[in-house]
């Protein structure tokens, strides 16, 4: 087959980026023609230090890079007009090419297949807790995005049954679910618990809605633990950054709270490899990436109790693969009980190691190219 796989930027080094790189390595492998169409150019240096990803066979541009913006709204409008347009102008000019979004939860339609890496942007009102402008915003976008689904009926395929079930609650559509691609041998460890610290690790992009301003108030409520904060960072994470430090240093903390931007990725691994515990902070999170591949390295996760997460990943069973919080206290209540519990702690590793090993990214992979076959033979045959 011929295909085009379009994502916005693959410079954000997210989870998203992972399974559009993962699934382009799968088609491939299969025997088919692809093509990656981004709006900037990909910074390839910085995939394969953060992410250990290498450059695909094929890939076009819009732009060389995205202008200047003033703010990080800005950007992320800017980026997602473009993205627009690469939609549909590949939808014009492609017509005989199968093509595929690996951003659906930005625009759902227009190509053949989507998948939705998160919660969709115009499906955000329907999230509890959310702000009014967020709501607004996401209201009048869905507004937008109906018009644009006359376009075509997308097969949609959905990153967890989290994002499944917020999908037809808003759109009333059909998703598929195929769990991120996830590179497991990379994260298993061969070390013992006997050489690990009482270190808790978070991996994060360094954004607003991650919720990262907890951490240092956690890691107050624990002065038995160093915290570890790790992430890529860009334009767009220079507020965070700021208001983080100014938080650590505000909470006396320095000494054993260290934030690390843009790391490669053995010291990530290596982070993982040492730490007793794994933080999340972001709530209603689709899936999280992040949390299988520190369970796969032998920590414990502690994540939101909402989200793919806590249903999805821990498959909402306190105490079994992990613990789930509902106030940072509770968090650093958790916390503390797994570090003063070596017992505990090392039973509920073993637990997660082995349920970490559902989430390969051999099954992604047979689930993709069973929905791209599907797909491909309705259109064309």
């Amino acid at each position: 087959m011929e295909i085009v796989l379009a994502h916005p930027s693959l410079n954000s080094a997210g989870g998203g980026e992972l399974v559009c790189l993962s699934l382009v390595k799968a088609l491939r492998q299969e025997g088919h023609k692809v093509v990656v169409v981004t709006v900037d150019r990909t910074d390839w240096n910085r995939l394969k230090r953060i992410l250990d990803q290498r450059c695909p066979s094929q890939e076009h541009n819009l732009l060389p890079s995205l202008p200047e913006t003033p703010s990080p709204l800005a950007h992320g409008l800017l980026l997602l007009g473009f993205y627009f347009a690469e939609l549909l102008l590949l939808r014009l000019v492609k017509k005989d090419k199968l093509l595929i979004s690996t951003c659906g939860e930005k625009v759902n339609s227009i190509a053949d297949i989507v998948y939705v890496n998160g919660t969709p942007l115009r499906c955000a009102f329907t999230l509890p807790g959310v702000g009014v402008k967020r709501k607004c915003y996401s209201k009048l976008y869905n507004l937008l995005l109906k018009t644009v689904d006359r376009l075509g009926t997308s097969t949609i395929v959905a990153n967890s049954k989290f994002s499944q079930e917020i999908i037809w609650k808003c759109i009333r559509r059909e998703a598929l679910v195929a769990h991120p691609p996830i590179n497991l041998r990379r994260f298993v460890s061969t070390k013992k618990n006997g050489t690990r610290k009482n270190t808790v690790v978070s991996a994060s992009r360094f954004l607003p809605e991650q919720n990262l301003e907890h951490i240092p108030k956690i890691a107050e409520m624990v002065p038995n633990a160093n915290f570890l904060m790790i992430g890529p960072s860009g334009a767009t994470s220079k507020r965070v950054l700021e208001k983080l430090h100014e938080m650590i240093t505000e909470l006396n903390i320095r000494d054993r709270t260290e934030v690390l931007t843009n790391v490669s990725f053995s010291e990530f691994l290596e982070a993982l490899l040492t730490a007793k515990v794994f933080l999340r902070t972001l709530p209603h999170e689709p899936f999280g990436m992040s949390v299988v591949e520190a369970m796969a390295a032998g920590c414990v996760p502690i994540v939101p109790r909402d989200g793919g997460p806590w249903f999805d990943i821990l498959e909402g069973k306190e105490g079994v693969y992990g613990f789930s919080y509902g106030s940072i206290s509770e968090a650093a209540e958790k916390i503390r009980m797994l570090l003063e519990n070596d017992e505990l702690r090392t039973e509920v590793s073993a637990r997660a190691r082995r349920r970490a090993m559902d989430f390969d990214s051999s099954v992604f992979e047979s689930k993709m190219l069973s929905v791209v076959k599907k797909v491909y033979s309705r259109k064309f045959e």
